[in-house]
Formats: structure tokens, C-alpha cells, sequence
């Protein structure tokens, strides 16, 4: 007996090993993580840990029909569909920045410019703004000044298109006048970007801006990700599939965040 209850307890001690040495922490940098798990009312929990919550409003809501990772989704319809992280300090001072998230889109582009996310600055509706490009799902991925970026970013590189109710991670990271582009976790565009774009006061918008008179696309997102540095492909790798951030405090065994949310 003595034998089996060691032998059960190696095992034991040998699991939490290899749960803790795939919980690989990508936190530096981290300005706002939004899973749409945690809701309370119009309020979408911060899961960063910095307090920056996401509110909704107009018609925005979290869903659970239809997620990706864990249990809820953030459902936007069009029109003026919104979530609204308010301004903070290191949101209006970075440059170096990553935007990293699902998106579904269960209807095809309606041809308008319609959007998906945008951080206003003053005198900017894009720093950066996101939209669907008027030829088909395309994220349309620009900055101020110049109105440079992406003019349709795709799964297979800039002018190309999403397909309908399907999954796709998206990532873009910028630094030093480029803006790199990431679909499923691989590289696929690199386009020229203001060295220095337009920042300041201005909170972080998904669906529709307040900054941008044009209505909010139709989409589903999960998973929502803003770093104030530039990712490695790797850590794009890591936070696409969930595993970058321990659950435990510490102290305490870091088990992996996406194995408790699956």
C-alpha cells in the first residue's frame, strides 16, 4: 500500500510539473486582456489584473452559443454596438503596441465602412483603428497620420478575405514605422506605418467609435489582447492558444490560465 500511495503521489507532483512548465507568463506589457468569461451587468472583467474593465453599451453583449476560448464571447450587431475601456495613462503614451484577438463574422461585409475596434487620440479615430474593408471581410488596419496600414488584411496577407462563421486569430504588432500582420499565429503582411502615429487622451473602443461616424461591423470576438510592446512570434503563438498567464498567485504552483478555462 505504502508503495502505491508514493507512487500516486509521484504522479501527482510529476503532473503539476508539466501543467507549471507549460504555463509560459506573457504578462509584460499587458495593458488590457478581455476574456468576455467574467460579466457582471454591463461589465466585462479585466482579467490583466489593472482594473481597466470593458463596459456595454447600445446593444453590445457577451454571448455563450458561440465562443472560442472559455465560456463567453463579445457579440457586436452594427450600428452603435460598443465596448468602451476608459483612457488610462499607458494607454495614451505607447507606441510600440500589440493587438491580438478572435473574431468571427457570421454575415458578409455590407460594403460600408464598418468597425471593429479603434483607439482614438486627439485628432485621431486611428491609433490604431480597425475596420471591414468595403470589398469583403478584410481587416482594414490603419494609423495617423497618412492614414497608413493594411488596406484589407486576410488569412492570406493584405487584400484578402475572411471567410463567413469561421474562427481566425488575428494579431498586429508595430514598432518604428512597420505594422506586421498575424493570422492563425503566422506572419503574413508587413506594410509601412507613421514612425510615430498620433497618441494621447482616448479610450479603446470594439464595435463602434464614438471618434468615427460610420456604424460597427458585424462580428463576434474573443479573447481580446493590448500589449504596449512588440510580441514575438512565439508569444503570439502562446497567447493565441491561452496558456500565458498563471492562475495561481505567488507562492503557488502557476497552473496554466486556458486549462481552467476549457
Amino acid at each position: 500500500m505504502r508503495n502505491v500511495l508514493t507512487l500516486c503521489c509521484a504522479a501527482s507532483v510529476m503532473f503539476a510539473i508539466g501543467v507549471c512548465a507549460r504555463a509560459t507568463t506573457i504578462d509584460e506589457g499587458l495593458l488590457v486582456y478581455l476574456t468576455f468569461d467574467k460579466a457582471s451587468g454591463d461589465t466585462v472583467e479585466d482579467m490583466s489584473g489593472g482594473g481597466h474593465d470593458g463596459i456595454l453599451s447600445s446593444g453590445a453583449a457577451i454571448i455563450q452559443d458561440e465562443v472560442k476560448m472559455g465560456a463567453g464571447a463579445l457579440r457586436i450587431e452594427g450600428g452603435e454596438h460598443r465596448l468602451e475601456v476608459e483612457t488610462f495613462a499607458a494607454l495614451e503614451e505607447y507606441q510600440d503596441n500589440t493587438y491580438l484577438f478572435w473574431i468571427n463574422f457570421p454575415e458578409k461585409a455590407t460594403g460600408g465602412w464598418d468597425q471593429i475596434l479603434a483607439k482614438p487620440a486627439p485628432g485621431s479615430d486611428r491609433s490604431p483603428g480597425l475596420w471591414v474593408e468595403t470589398g469583403g471581410l478584410g481587416i482594414h488596419y490603419r494609423y495617423e497620420p497618412g492614414n497608413l496600414g493594411f488596406w484589407g488584411l486576410g488569412p492570406d496577407g493584405d487584400n484578402t478575405h475572411f471567410e463567413m462563421n469561421q474562427w481566425y486569430h488575428v494579431a498586429g504588432t508595430t514598432s518604428g514605422g512597420e505594422l506586421v500582420g498575424y493570422v492563425g499565429g503566422e506572419e503574413k503582411a508587413t506594410i509601412v506605418v507613421p514612425p510615430d502615429f498620433a497618441q494621447g487622451a482616448g479610450g479603446l473602443y470594439v464595435g463602434n467609435s464614438p471618434a468615427y461616424a460610420g456604424p460597427a461591423a458585424n462580428f463576434i470576438m474573443d479573447d481580446l489582447a493590448v500589449y504596449n510592446r512588440v510580441l514575438t512570434p512565439a508569444e503570439i503563438a502562446t497567447v493565441m492558444a491561452g496558456d500565458f498567464l498563471a492562475a495561481e498567485g505567488e507562492g503557488k504552483l502557476a497552473v496554466a490560465w486556458a486549462a481552467l478555462r476549457r
